[in-house]
């Protein structure tokens, strides 16, 4: 039986979305185009050597594509303080949700937003039983460079991608799927925040449309290990959020263009997301993000 682990894809959540995020809103939001013919997307469940492999969504890129994007910091967005949380399935969803809000204040040089918050996700590594990810010289190197947010990202990518290994090594697989699915989820809700408004023809509107393959992603992770209570609960506290994603419509587009005197026909897909589904994927983000953030107040 081929083994199914989970990978490190750093296009994955925050990064896609807010690729575009730098600058004015666009007029029109230009299609994936493909010369020809429909090129199917790479598939996202199957690793090089046919391995069935699943992405984790990493929120590591958000350092560079956030320098340069002209979407304002909001104080008050996420949280700094320290919380204790009781079960293991809270405290992982709060691991990932921590290593997302670490990239969004490293990524506008609030250091001493990310630096709390580094110390937050040593303290949850521990009550999760996975302190071992975080070595002396990987902890010295990130408080060295907590003011530097070009060598924080690269460490900070490089540590992402050790406790992923250290995890799937100790046979915690489960605990990275409810991980990954606090990551993503967090990585939603400072997206739909930042965006604001929905403008039909904002671009990070139809990049977060993209994030269904995403999610269908971590879904599919979670599945293979519902059979654990604490999982199973994840899946059914991220319906709400899961079932507007699992709505939205492709379209397909073409286009004839003249290339170097040739005329030829540009060919692709995006998927769409209209006003209602952006609200209603908002409130449903932002309720699940905070259950667990602040479960007794849930």
């Amino acid at each position: 039986m081929k083994k199914r682990n989970l990978s490190l894809i750093l296009s994955g959540t925050v990064a896609i979305l807010l690729s575009s995020c730098g600058g004015e809103t666009e007029q029109s939001a230009p299609p994936q185009e493909e010369q020809a013919v429909i090129r199917p997307a790479e598939p996202l469940g199957f690793g090089d050597e046919g391995s069935q492999a699943y992405s984790v969504p990493s929120p590591n890129e958000l350092f560079s594509i956030i320098k340069e994007s002209k979407l304002p910091y909001k104080e008050g967005l996420i949280n700094t303080e320290s919380i204790n949380y009781s079960t293991s399935k809270n405290q992982a969803l709060n691991f990932g949700r921590l290593t997302a809000d670490i990239a969004y204040t490293a990524s506008y040089e609030k250091f001493q937003e990310s630096m709390a918050n580094f110390d937050n996700l040593r303290k949850i590594g521990s009550d999760l039983g996975i302190a071992y990810v975080f070595d002396e010289f990987m902890v010295n190197r990130v408080k060295d460079n907590m003011d530097n947010a070009d060598s924080l990202e690269v460490i900070s990518t490089n540590s992402y991608q050790r406790i992923i290994g250290m995890l799937e090594e100790n046979e915690k697989a489960s605990t990275l799927a409810i991980i990954a699915a606090g990551g993503f989820a967090e990585s939603i809700y400072i997206l739909t925040n930042l965006i604001g408004d929905y403008s039909e023809n904002n671009e990070v509107i139809y990049r977060l449309a993209d994030e269904k393959l995403v999610l269908e992603n971590i879904v599919d992770y979670l599945t293979l290990h519902d059979d654990e209570d604490r999982v199973k609960e994840v899946i059914s506290e991220m319906e709400a959020m899961t079932s507007i994603f699992m709505e939205l419509s492709e379209e397909k587009i073409s286009e004839e263009k003249t290339i170097k005197d040739h005329k030829v026909i540009l060919g692709g897909s995006r998927v769409m997301m209209t006003e209602e589904q952006f609200n209603t994927l908002k409130e449903a983000a932002t309720s699940f993000r905070n259950s667990f953030v602040n479960p007794s107040q849930s």
